[in-house]
């Protein structure tokens, strides 16, 4: 029955994106300036499922079109333009990308968009005079710079496009060093171990055994990507409360995480680390981007009226769901109208239509295991703590992301002592540490 439902979806989804393209392409041209501002819309809408959906094909035929209208209608194409070039080079060749190395306790962690295959992997040395290096080549394309590494795992290794087709990796040394690499799916996992050979590459990392302490080791954690999205900033300053700002206290506490998290071996990654103003596409885009395992946003909240101020107050963790109470609704509605333009670019019918129903779960899961670690932190530091619960809520903010993502109402401003408590330094600290062990029980749990 599922599978049944799922193909109507799609056979539909594809009629309204035939539909949407033909009217494009036979009445643009010649129509009203109101009426292009309404076939523009429906494409950003279709842009926005294609995402989600990621469908390639989907994405490249709004996002041509979306070129078109934005620049007959005066508007800024470069974004657009930009997300095509990348699709294009995508599309040029189907080997994998890299899209990160991240230093372990013990280990060199290639990630890439996409599994690789031990064939595509050449192992040989080239020793002389100066030294000893092992070489790893890579059929695939480095999305980045060159990377370098002084003293971990050999002397010096040099991360670059040997060729088109060929990433390189040259490890260098005085002395000859055992080194081992592994395959596990999208993952090549690098240590000095065993010399390498094909076999040990064919072979898939052991699975971890679960630990009794809730704490993930650091090696386990280093493969893990997290990026960490403070509400607001710039010219908006979110919910305020006399001189007290929305955007100044939760990039204070975004923060305090990321240095938390990095402490205990996550990759980390902000949506913005100083006072400026990102559209709200732009922040799930950079967690896709970045192939983020999580997608944590952090804001204050604020009671509607002053009478309700002086008792409005708590913790509440939300994930992307349609709203089943006032509160949510409310809750929802105070963030998103920070950005007008993205919220007609991700439409309510468009998040209502493709929300992923195992994205659901996993980001209730994670929302869970946040909050309650959230409320024994803050307890355990014996500040006084409301729990508003985990919620489902309509948050514009986390439409599009393709992992597991949450939005965290760390408390709320307008009460007169909460308010206040947000910019005190330990309360952050006490706030930082509940999310991170949250984030630690939820990888503790769902291997």
């Amino acid at each position: 029955m599922i599978r049944v439902l799922l193909a109507i979806l799609l056979f539909l989804s594809t009629i309204f994106a035939n539909a949407t393209f033909e009217n494009f392409d036979k009445n643009f041209k010649n129509a009203p300036k109101q009426t292009k501002q309404k076939i523009h819309n429906e494409l950003k809408n279709l842009y926005v499922k294609s995402l989600v959906g990621n469908d390639l094909e989907l994405q490249k035929g709004a996002l041509n079109r979306l070129i078109i209208s934005s620049k007959a209608l005066n508007l800024n194409a470069n974004e657009y333009q930009k997300d095509l070039a990348d699709l294009s080079k995508q599309a040029t060749t189907k080997l994998p990308y890299l899209l990160s190395a991240t230093k372990g306790e013990n280990a060199l962690v290639l990630k890439f968009n996409q599994p690789i295959l031990a064939k595509n992997i050449k192992i040989f040395t080239l020793n002389d005079k100066n030294g000893f290096r092992n070489v790893i080549d890579i059929n695939a394309i480095l999305n980045g710079k060159p990377l370098s590494y002084t003293n971990f795992i050999t002397k010096e290794i040099n991360i670059a496009q040997n060729n088109k087709q060929t990433i390189r990796i040259v490890f260098k040394d005085k002395a000859q060093k055992n080194i081992d690499a592994k395959i596990d799916e999208n993952l090549l996992i690098i240590a000095t171990k065993n010399f390498i050979s094909n076999e040990s590459l064919t072979k898939p990392i052991a699975k971890q055994k679960p630990l009794p302490q809730k704490a993930q080791p650091k090696q386990v954690r280093a493969l893990k990507t997290i990026v960490i999205d403070p509400g607001h900033g710039g010219t908006d300053p979110g919910a305020i409360n006399g001189k007290l700002q929305e955007k100044t206290a939760v990039l204070q506490v975004a923060k305090r995480l990321g240095n938390e998290l990095k402490s205990r071996g996550y990759k980390i990654f902000y949506t913005r680390d100083n006072d400026f103003f990102i559209n709200l596409r732009s922040r799930t885009k950079m967690a896709n981007d970045k192939s983020a395992d999580l997608f944590v946003s952090i804001h204050a909240n604020a009671a509607p009226n002053a009478q309700k101020a002086a008792t409005m107050r708590g913790v509440e963790t939300f994930f992307l769901s349609p709203a089943r109470s006032e509160r949510s609704k409310n809750a929802a509605a105070l963030e998103n109208k920070s950005d007008i333009e993205e919220m007609d670019f991700f439409s309510k019918q468009t998040f209502l239509n493709f929300l992923n129903r195992e994205k659901i779960i996993a980001s209730n899961k994670l929302g869970i295991d946040i909050q309650s670690q959230i409320l024994s932190s803050l307890k355990n530091k014996r500040y006084q703590v409301i729990d508003g619960g985990v919620r489902e809520a309509p948050f514009w903010v986390l439409v599009g992301a393709l992992m597991p993502a949450v939005l965290i109402e760390i408390g709320y401003i307008t009460h007169p002592v909460e308010g206040k408590m947000l910019f005190d330094e330990r309360y952050q600290e006490s706030l930082a540490q509940g999310i991170a062990n949250g984030v630690d029980e939820y990888f503790n749990k769902n291997k």
